[in-house]
């Protein structure tokens, strides 16, 4: 409290704690009347001094609006406290491109990424949210990035439908203070990375160099992808063929017929890709391997070579999970399905976004871990690359594989996670 005297009266200013500064648009008239008004009130305090009974006379002064606008400039007191870095203060929400559910005829995969991201935020003791659209719909996720950006969450991460209004919505997140991550986001920008469980580019050529072994490597073969525009099954691919011709040159691609059609769309479709196969088979008699990116490829192939009874000809390899393939796996009629475990991806999403949060951004070498050091497998050794768009991507080496000798074991685990029993 500042004390002075004024004309033998005594008077008190409060002194007043200011952090902020708020700017706010006034007429120019208003401004300069107020400054009269001041000047006013400060003469007749001065004529007052004489007697110091006198009152304070007021002037009254009018103020016209005005076009013309100054900057006037208010002092307000705010105070704005950091939250202390720990797990317990950490919020994630995750965009997965469906809501999650248990129910029949759902997709499982996305159930089984939040449960593994639900053990690790138990573990160490987070916040985590799990919400996303009704239906594949790209605008639908994308608002509810928008919607959720300013509450309290920290950080999200999207699993996008469409990469470009999800790129958008993200920037916006960004721009609001939150961190964004993303999976299979191969083409996003506004992210802090991308986590996968492994390189497209390893996948692929494990692919390839498990249906070479089982086919000898001679012949003719085909391989599709559920679209031509799917950027992961585009890498896939383009690693398998790379590694065909490095180890199995004399093979022969008749996906297309020419270079540019090394690969064929099955339209993520099992009815268009059963026609597509038969077309093959019943053109070139020399087939002897088939390589599938999309897991319905895997469905028509297995259901194919049995009817047609080409499991002594015909190897088939690709990507495909117990649930998807396991009968014909149990039968041999497909060889081998690859995929990755999506409970670890999971657990590795929460873990990396929240020492991402705690300012441990992971480099090349980095591991995820339980609260106990235990390191996760296939994420034991992390590595770094760029996406197309030059966002980091963060991944590991957790290819899997499903065949006869191990198909009853993920078929345990898979129940654990809450997908069907065989």
């Amino acid at each position: 409290m500042q004390k002075f005297k004024y004309c033998g009266e005594k008077y008190s200013i409060m002194a007043r704690k200011e952090s902020t500064i708020r700017f706010l648009k006034l007429p120019l008239l208003m401004l300069t009347g107020t400054v009269i008004l001041v000047m006013a009130m400060m003469l007749s305090v001065t004529s007052g001094c004489s007697n110091a009974g006198q009152t304070i006379a007021t002037v009254p002064i009018a103020v016209e609006s005005s076009t013309v606008e100054t900057t006037l400039i208010e002092i307000q007191e705010t105070e704005s406290v950091e939250e202390e870095k720990i797990p317990a203060n950490f919020e994630l929400l995750y965009v997965p491109k469906i809501m999650p559910s248990l129910e029949a005829g759902t997709i499982l995969w996305f159930n089984t990424i939040k449960l593994g991201l639900e053990k690790c935020a138990a573990d160490y003791g987070f916040k985590v949210t799990v919400t996303g659209p009704p239906k594949f719909d790209g605008a639908i996720q994308a608002q509810i990035v928008l919607d959720n950006a300013g509450k309290n969450f920290d950080a999200i991460i999207v699993n996008p439908i469409d990469e470009k209004v999800m790129d958008s919505a993200l920037e916006r997140a960004q721009k609001g203070g939150v961190m964004t991550f993303s999976n299979e986001g191969y083409g996003l920008k506004n992210i802090l990375f991308d986590v996968e469980a492994m390189s497209g580019k390893d996948f692929g050529e494990k692919i390839m160099q498990a249906g070479l072994a089982y086919s000898g490597g001679q012949g003719k073969y085909i391989i599709s992808v559920g679209f031509l525009g799917s950027a992961a099954q585009k890498e896939w691919a383009d690693a398998e063929i790379a590694y065909q011709k490095k180890n199995a040159a004399p093979m022969i691609n008749v996906s297309g017929g020419t270079e540019s059609l090394d690969r064929f769309e099955d339209n993520e479709d099992v009815k268009t890709a059963t026609e597509k196969l038969t077309a093959f088979f019943e053109n070139n008699n020399e087939i002897t391997l088939v390589v599938g990116n999309s897991s319905t490829t895997t469905l028509a192939a297995g259901d194919l070579i049995a009817k047609k009874k080409l499991k002594e000809k015909v190897t088939y390899v690709g990507v495909g999970l117990p649930i998807v393939a396991g009968s014909f796996i149990n039968d041999e009629v497909i060889r081998e399905c690859f995929f990755w475990d999506p409970y670890l991806l999971g657990y590795s999403m929460g873990f990396l976004s929240l020492q991402s949060w705690l300012g441990n951004i992971p480099v090349a070498g980095s591991s995820v871990s339980d609260p106990s050091g235990l390191k996760i497998s296939g994420y034991e050794n992390l590595g770094l690359l760029k996406n197309s768009q030059g966002a980091d991507v963060v991944y590991g080496n957790g290819t899997v594989s499903v065949k006869k000798e191990n198909n009853s074991d993920w078929y345990d685990k898979f129940a654990e996670y809450g997908w069907p029993e065989q």
